[in-house]
Parts: structure tokens; sequence; C-alpha cells
């Protein structure tokens, strides 16, 4: 038995060099080195910048990235035996390997799943409390989670057959057709997805505090709403699947898409955290600015006009400090001094910047989601 005898002749204009095992290779690669640069940058906050300690959910997403690798890892296997290429151009062999590849990687990819969603609800939990609907959707996810892999898992008879179906088609059966399994947990996921995401709003809703900063607040969580639109488009692959022979061609688009929904999860969770570094950025940015700003205004160019103005300062204090030494002392100076009024400036502006940079370091210790109150006083000097 050979490719052509179980998947039939290549249809007509379907080129067998195509290849997009790089471009795959690529795009999986980068995702993952992002969420473990998003990781480090949060721990960097949590342990340096704050100066706190780790919690479960900084915990969990550490094993989701781990995790995540492991997916990167089959991903990338599986291209090497072909995978991203047309299966005309692969050979029964390479076809059993992709299919435990694949096998182990649905098993892997809800658990990936599940780690990212209990990280997220660590983190609500730590902010809100836990309340009841954290818990019903952890409850859920769990269930979803375990669900799945009994569904996964009962599909072929026996579960070899999940991959031996491509060398001996006699040799098991399938309990159902096990692309509803695909649709079926991608559209649950979708649906828990969305619960999770929603689970802050009322809570947030009900603060006080003003509706601006509320609509923020809820705009921040409903940032994972991206890892719902990774779902869907992944959806969208999956049905290329129904009825297909080129199942190595269309399978490559569902693993890349694969990879890229726990991805966009990872650094989704780990966005609230990254606050204070981007504000401490930020600051830091525009504090170097306003200091060079300063500097260079500091010292003035003199024109000529500048200098018949400064020479005919210096024959006003030369003349009033002959009056003094007359005694026909005044008891009012006639002009306040231009260099007087730099001086009061700069020092104006040195102060300001201090309390800046003090601001930054009591903010830098606060937690991200924490609630600041600032009340700003005004005074002037008669």
């Amino acid at each position: 038995m050979n490719i052509t005898t179980m998947f039939g002749p290549p249809p007509a204009g379907v080129n067998l060099n195509d290849n997009r095992v790089w471009k795959d290779n690529t795009i999986v690669a980068v995702l993952c080195a992002l969420a473990f640069i998003t990781v480090l940058m949060r721990y960097f906050v949590r342990l340096y910048l704050q100066g706190m300690k780790l919690g479960a959910d900084d915990f969990f997403v550490g094993a989701s990235v781990a995790v995540l690798v492991v997916l990167v890892s089959i991903s990338v296997f599986s291209g090497h035996h072909g995978l991203g290429r047309h299966v005309w151009s692969t050979t029964l062999e390479h076809m059993v390997t992709i299919k435990k590849g694949l096998f182990a990687y649905v098993l892997i990819y809800l658990v990936e799943l599940l780690i990212i969603k209990v990280s997220i609800l660590m983190f609500y939990r730590r902010v809100f409390n836990m309340n009841w609907m954290i818990w019903t959707c952890l409850i859920f996810s769990c269930c979803w989670c375990t669900g799945s892999m009994i569904a996964a898992l009962s599909a072929p008879k026996p579960i070899s057959y999940f991959w031996s179906e491509m060398i001996n088609p006699s040799s098991g059966i399938w309990r159902y057709n096990f692309y509803y399994y695909y649709i079926g947990n991608a559209a649950s996921n979708v649906i828990l997805d969305v619960l999770i995401f929603i689970t802050p709003i009322p809570v947030v809703w009900k603060l006080q505090m003003r509706t601006g900063q509320k609509i923020a607040i809820c705009s921040l969580f409903l940032l994972g709403g991206f890892v719902c639109v990774a779902s869907i488009v992944r959806i969208h692959y999956l049905t290329f699947l129904n009825g297909t022979e080129d199942v190595t061609w269309t399978l490559s688009e569902v693993a890349v898409w694969s990879v890229v929904e726990p991805a966009i999860g990872i650094i989704c969770a780990c966005l609230p955290y990254l606050q204070p570094l981007i504000r401490s950025t930020i600051r830091k940015i525009y504090s170097q600015r306003s200091r060079t700003g300063r500097i260079s205004s500091s010292i003035p160019k003199l024109n000529a006009s500048q200098r018949h103005t400064t020479s005919k300062r210096s024959d006003r204090h030369e003349a009033w400090h002959g009056q003094t030494q007359q005694g026909h002392l005044r008891s009012k100076p006639l002009f306040i001094s231009d260099d007087d009024c730099m001086r009061l400036t700069a020092l104006s502006t040195r102060v300001e910047m201090e309390d800046s940079n003090d601001r930054e370091s009591v903010e830098g210790n606060l937690d991200p989601m924490s609630i600041r109150v600032k009340k700003d006083v005004h005074w002037t000097v008669g």
C-alpha cells in the first residue's frame, strides 16, 4: 500500500513541490519566543519592581510556557516529516509519524489551555477574592478538559488505530467521526473563554470609581478577547478538514493556529502585570527629555539687544551701588533682576521634577491592579 492507494491520485493543479514548513515553523517559533519574553517581563516586574513573591497565577503561567514549548516542538517535528506539504509528496511511514504527533498534540493542547485558564482565574482570585463565579469557571474548565480527553481517547478503538489506520485500515474502527470532535471541542472552548473573560466585569462595575475608570479596567480584562478571535479562526481552518484528502496540507494551518491561540492567551494573561514597567519606561524617557531641554534652555545665547540690556542693567547696578555708598539707600529696589527670575524658575522646575521622581518610585511598588487616590494641591504666593 502506498500514498496513492490510500488517498487516490493528486488533483489537477496541485503542485507537489509546494512547501510552507519554513513559514509555519517561523510563525510558531516567534510566537513562542514572544510568550516566553512576556512571562520573563512579568516575573521581573513582580520580583524586582514590586518586590513581591510569585503567586499561584505566576507559577501556572510559567508552566503554560513550558507546555507551549512542547507544542511548538511537536509542530516542528511533524513539519520535518511532511506536515505543511501535500500528502502525495509524503510516505505512509511519515503519515504514521505525523498521526502519532497529532495524537499527542491533541492531548497536550487540552492541558495547555486548562493551565492558561487556571492562571487567569487565579489572577482573578488574587485581585477580587474567590467567589462563586470564579469557582464556577474553574470547575467548568476542569470538566471541559477532562471530558475532551475522554472523548479523544474513546474515538479510536483501539487507541493505536489513531495512527495505525494509515498502514492497516482494518486494524480497528472509529466510534464516531473525529472531525466532529475537533469542531465541538473548539466551539465549547470559545464559549468557556468568553465566560471567563466577562467574569470580573460585574465586580469591577460595582466599585466606587468613575465610569471612565471602570471602562478602562474592563477593557484591560477584555483584551483576552483576542484569544477568542484566534479560536474562531482556528475553527475556520478546522472546517476544511471535512472531506479533504490533503490532510497534511490542511492540518498545517490548524497546527499554526493551535499555537497562536495559547501564545496569545499567555501574552494577554501577562499584560496587566506589565503596566508598572511600561509606565516607568515612559516616565524615564520623558524625564530624560525634560532634563535635556532644561539644560539646553538654561544656557541662553545673548544677542545684540540682550547684551545691550545687560549693559544697561550693569550701569543701573553701579548707580545704585554708588547711591548706597553716598548714604542714599533706597527702601525698595526699582526692579527685579532677570537673573533672580531665572533662578526662581529653575528652582520651581527642580522641585517639580523631584516630586515626579518620588511619585514614580512610590507607584512602581504598587500592585498593577491597585486603586490609587491622588490629591492635587495648588497654592499661590502673594
